[in-house]
């Protein structure tokens, strides 16, 4: 399997902020709520305090809790019911789902900012569906990793528009990957940006890790459960089934095949699973952009 190796140098720290000056600041919402979920000791009543603040948030949050995947008997009107029914974990995914789709929006469904958020949001609801068969113990964890490890491209659509869009194109023309491009253009890739911004917005380790390594050979694995970035990697190129528009060419179906083996997914599982995810990720999409 050929895949390029991503280069996790601290060296790139200097190069990157010199290149592209001062990195986005974590949206405040984002903050307060990632460390309210992570504290079991949070009570529903502070964390629906947070979100209330927010008309977007919250109508949101009563949107997923009301949808057909939880099955609720009557409406549920309220956050201090909403956020019991969905758990500090589905809340806190939902949080960063609207955080990040403020942050990649453009105005616009022929911009590449749009694409790339259908494509990191597809790529989300896979690792979701993923950690689901594989039974892991956090798959909200997965799907903020996965939601976003392409971050990093954002960030350089944003700083270096002009620059950013050869690179666009250059991988569109099929001259190389976008790690490939990247590390030619500027010297350093996207996962490179990813980890120092997210180091930034002090989220947890093991999620930067996950996202910095996703683009990795992998290798089959012993260890329970499989390692993070290689379930990102697979919903990856699961999610290119369902949203290309922002991608590379289509992937081998060995190359699938064999990244579904390296973390014990039956791949009898895979046609069945693409369309589960598809039906997840229509519905996902619904809420967020209803």
């Amino acid at each position: 399997m050929k895949t390029e190796v991503v280069s996790n140098s601290k060296s790139s720290l200097d190069k990157i902020i010199s290149t592209i000056g001062d990195l986005p600041a974590s949206p405040a919402v984002v903050s307060v709520v990632m460390g309210l979920t992570s504290n079991l000791d949070s009570n529903v009543q502070e964390i629906s305090k947070v979100l209330s603040s927010d008309q977007t948030l919250t109508a949101k949050v009563l949107m997923l809790s009301n949808s057909s995947f939880y099955g609720r008997p009557k409406e549920v009107m309220t956050l201090d019911e909403a956020i019991p029914i969905l758990g500090f974990f589905a809340v806190r995914s939902m949080v960063i789902a609207t955080s990040a789709q403020t942050m990649y929006s453009s105005g616009g469904e022929d911009n590449p900012r749009e694409w790339l958020w259908r494509h990191s949001l597809s790529t989300a609801v896979a690792a979701r569906q993923i950690a689901g068969d594989l039974k892991h113990p956090t798959r909200e964890e997965i799907f903020i990793a996965a939601l976003l490890h392409d971050i990093g491209k954002l960030v350089l659509m944003q700083k270096l528009p002009e620059q950013y869009q050869h690179v666009i194109e250059a991988v569109g023309r099929g001259d190389g990957s976008f790690l490939t491009i990247e590390n030619e253009q500027f010297g350093f890739n996207h996962c490179d940006v990813a980890e120092v911004l997210l180091e930034q917005w002090s989220f947890p380790n093991r999620l930067i890790e996950a996202i910095r390594e996703h683009h990795r050979p992998v290798e089959i694995v012993e260890e329970e459960p499989p390692p993070i970035a290689y379930m990102i990697q697979l919903s990856n190129y699961l999610a290119k089934k369902i949203e290309n528009r922002f991608g590379e060419i289509d992937i081998e179906p060995s190359v699938i095949l064999e990244t579904a083996q390296s973390i014990g997914l039956r791949t009898d599982r895979l046609e069945e699973l693409t369309e589960e995810i598809r039906e997840h990720y229509q519905a996902e999409i619904n809420i967020l952009e209803g």
